[in-house]
Parts: C-alpha cells; structure tokens; sequence
C-alpha cells in the first residue's frame, strides 16, 4: 500500500505544461505512481477541484542558522516553501571571522556542541548537521564576504597571493563536502572591498565543481547597470552558471525603468552561451540593515564600536547626511520602516519619520541617533522599489521566486516577504494582475530553480522525483502577512508535503521536520 495518495488533483507538474487531472501515490518519500484511480494510501487527500503543483523553492534564503536554532522553518513550508537556496548575500553561517573567539561559539544544538573549531569551516560544519532534520529541505551556498573575513577579517584592500589560495583551498573543502557553489555580497562589507578580478578568480573554482554563483550585485540604484555588467563578467569569464539576486532598481525614483535594460543584459548574455538568471521577491519594499543603506562602504571596514561612537560626532553626522542625500536624494525618511533591533519598545514598526515626531527631533537627527542606540545593528524596510519594475522582472522567463528572508524567530516585526512570497505571488500577480500563466509561474517557482541549482529530484510532479508537494486552491491562495501583521497566515494553501510526509495544513505547520541539509554530492 501507498503512505499517501493524493486524489482528483488538477496536476501542475513544473515543466511549464498545461494542467490534468490524476492522482499521485506517494511511498518511501518519493512519488511513485501518477494516474486516475490508482488506489488508496495509509492517508489519502481529496484534492478535488484544487491545484497538485511540486513543493516551491525559494531560490534566496537566508535560513542557514535556521538549520540549527529554527529547525522547523514554520515561515517556510507555511507558505509552501519545501526547499530553501541559503547562505546568499555573500554571508553563509560559516567560515566565521578570523577575528571571533572560541567563547562565541560554544552553543549546543540538538545534542551537537557547535564548538570554535565547527564555524571556522563550512566543510565541517555541513559534515556535522547534515542529518539535523528540519521542516524544510535546506541547501547552503559559500559566501564570499563570510569566506573573506575568514581569511583577511574585514580589510579593505585586494588578497595576497598566499590569502587568494587559502580562500580557494576553504572553498574547494566546502565544494566537496556539499554546498552548492557561491554568493557574493558586493553591496556589503567586506564583499564591497573585493574587485572584479577576485570574483572571476573563486568563480573558477566554484565552475570546477559544476557548481552556481548568485551575488547581490554592488549596485542596484545609480550603478546597476555597471553592476550586471560587472557580475554577468565573471560569470562568462568563469563559465559557471549565475544568478543575480532579489533583481530589482531602486534608490531614486530615477532609477525605475532600468531593469528594462538588465533584463535585455542578461538575454544577451544567455545568447552568447552564458547562464544567467535572477531571482525576485513580490514587494515594494527592500530590506536590510540600516547602517549598509546610510554609512560609506569604506567606513564599515572600522571596528563597530568605533563606528558607534563617531555617531555622536557632529562632523561625522555632517558627512553622513550628504552622503545620504546625495546617494537617495532624500531628506525625510518616512520611507524607512524599522524592523528587528529597534532600541526602542514603544516605537517597534514605526518610521523614522513618525519617530522623529514622537520624540520632537529633525529627521536626521533620528535616524542618527536610532542608528547609535541599536549599535548599528538594527534593520528595516526601504520602500524605493517600483512595482510596475517588479512585475516586469517576475514576468521573465530566467526569473526565479524568493524571500530573501529566513525565520522570523521572535521578532515582532519584520520584512512580510519572510511569510508571504510565494502565495501573493500566485494570488496578486497570477490571478489578480495576470503577470504570466500559472503553469509557467510554478515553472519559476520549482523545476527551474531546481535546474539552475543542481536539485535533479526536486521540482517536478514525475514518478521517481522526492516528494515535495504542495496543494492549494488557485482561486483564493493569497498572502495576508504585512508590514504592520508580519504574522497573519496566507489562505488557500491546503497542504504541504515535504519527503513525502504532510508536515502543514490549511497553511499551519504540525511542526513535523521531514527535511534534510541537501549536499552537492548527494544530488
């Protein structure tokens, strides 16, 4: 007999094709048989007049220290969600800096004492939580910038020859002992301090391997255009596939109407027998930590305490408001809504514009003073982005969806593409605003991120695949996160199987973690 049967669905099966109806049988974690009428299962679930689509992938995760401290991914797979693409941005929750002490990492997970010696190296670390299970299935890509401070901390200068192939050496060892490929985080220190040529370099090894690129790119506003031409460069000169992150324009105003012109890049570049994609989220609004947005890259090489203390500076704070006015050509931040690491309890979700109001000061002098308070460390919402633009780059055909995002934790308020993505997707943009079909849209969202990262048992309704499964009702699935209710559930979303077992219902996860850490070797 069967474990489980999925009946009367109106099959999706990620290749992009037209819907039919079957059943699917599921045993032993994988989909075994596809038909009509092929019998019962230890469980059976009716999925008469709702959609039978492969679970989703978010192809940019930030969930990597959830394989360790949120193993259920409950902000995953209650969206859908059955695999995430981690360790992007150029940050992965291991190598650790060169600079942390082994009293830092002492921590025990599930029995595992996380010791110095496990964070210094990604190898090790995938070696040692590669049967942790977890709600969702996890892969992990190398980040640059965690990679880089391993070997030089946070210096702003080019690699000797001696520290270029230790970080080669890290990166093969991590290669081979399962992650995926790289991030980049040219936008972030230390990513920002590294030139061209150093990409190109690790993307080499990464190509030696098969293995993917993704990079947030160094710009996305005045120079995004230099910055895809920039990483669609390494990626030709390295012949390894790549993804441009959370792909979007933003900043100024100004700026709306260039991803016109990134996408035709890319296209271009696809033509000359490159392998470029990007990844989307379906918001307005970024989100990251305040002090990337509003202080110098070359300022973020200086210890944080340093840097904490040059806010009380009047002339440090000078410099600061026209490097921010001339970067976003802004003087009030009403478009800056605070998130985690709010230093102040009575403020949580508010802007810094209606902050400045609540306590009687001008609006640099609030963001300043907030910056100072939460020790540089607090982060929030920056709603620049064009939604027309959006829309426009989720319509691609090399596009992917993402969160950007890992769980929530027990933070109160939060960026809602952390809950929301994949069904205001499906709701807003395929039912709502007809951005493309739905067969073509869960395209992006399983098989085609799956091909780009090497997962060839995942993202596809086909007999042998892993069964990762998601059933939802086409005709009201929608995301109901948002800035202000981070928390609300999305509707619609009536199941979610993840190896196989259902490990959510009517969107609320049972807590099962039915998920592994997946390894490049074990693909």
């Amino acid at each position: 007999m069967y474990d489980l049967v999925i009946k009367n669905g109106k099959i999706i099966d990620g290749t992009g094709s037209p819907s039919y109806l079957a059943d699917v049988a599921v045993k032993d974690g994988k989909i075994v048989k596809i038909g009509k009428n092929i019998g019962d299962g230890c469980e059976t679930i009716d999925a008469s007049g709702l959609c039978v689509t492969p679970g989703f992938i978010d192809s940019h995760s930030h969930a990597d220290s959830s394989i360790l401290f949120l193993p259920e991914q409950r902000e995953k797979v209650e969206q859908g969600i059955t695999t995430s693409i981690t360790g992007q941005c150029g940050e992965s929750v291991a190598p650790i800096s060169k600079d942390a002490k082994p009293e830092d990492f002492t921590k025990v997970v599930e029995g595992v004492g996380l010791s110095y010696d496990v964070r210094r190296s990604l190898a090790v670390f995938l070696d040692k939580t590669r049967d942790f299970p977890q709600g969702c299935n996890t892969a992990v890509l190398m980040g640059h910038g965690s990679l880089r401070r391993s070997v030089m901390g946070m210096e702003n200068r080019a690699p000797t020859d001696e520290e270029m192939e230790e970080m080669k050496k890290r990166l093969r060892e991590a290669l081979e002992h399962g992650c995926l490929g790289m991030s980049f985080g040219f936008f972030y220190a230390p990513g920002c301090y590294a030139d061209t040529q150093e990409g190109v370099e690790l993307a080499k090894v990464v190509s030696e391997y098969g293995g993917v690129i993704a990079s947030h790119i160094r710009s996305e506003g005045d120079d995004l255009i230099k910055a895809v031409k920039e990483f669609i460069s390494i990626a030709e000169a390295a012949r390894v596939r790549a993804v441009i992150s959370h792909h979007k324009s933003y900043a100024r105003d100004e700026n709306w109407g260039k991803v016109t012109h990134t996408l035709r890049m890319i296209d271009e570049a696809n033509a000359r027998g490159a392998e470029v994609y990007c990844d989307v989220y379906p918001y307005t609004a970024s989100a990251t930590v305040l002090s990337e947005m509003f202080i110098p890259k070359a300022e973020l090489s200086k210890p944080r305490e340093e840097r904490v203390k040059l806010m009380d500076d009047p002339e440090y704070r000078e410099m600061l408001k026209k490097y921010i006015s001339g970067r976003y050509g802004k003087e009030e931040f009403s478009w800056v809504k605070t998130t985690t690491g709010n230093p102040y309890p009575d403020c949580q979700g508010m802007t810094i514009s209606q902050m400045a109001q609540k306590f009687g000061k001008d609006e640099f002098t609030m963001l300043f003073d907030y910056m100072r308070d939460s020790g540089l460390r607090s982060s929030a919402c920056f709603f620049t982005i064009c939604e027309e633009d959006m829309m426009t780059v989720l319509a691609h055909p090399r596009a992917m969806v993402c969160t950007d995002s890992g769980n929530a934790g027990n933070n109160t308020f939060y960026h809602p593409r952390l809950r929301g993505s994949f069904p205001r997707v499906l709701g807003r943009y395929v039912r709502e605003k007809h951005v493309t079909t739905l067969p073509e849209m869960i395209r992006k969202m399983t098989s085609m991120p799956a091909r780009v990262y090497g997962l060839k048992t995942k993202g596809l309704i086909w007999e042998n695949m892993d069964a990762d499964i998601c059933v939802f009702d086409e005709n009201k699935i929608i995301d109901k996160a948002d800035y202000d209710n981070c928390h609300a559930h999305a509707e619609g979303l009536s199941y979610v199987i993840v190896n196989g077992k259902i490990v959510v219902k009517n969107a609320v996860s049972n807590g099962g973690k039915y998920g592994k850490v997946v390894l490049f070797n074990e693909r």
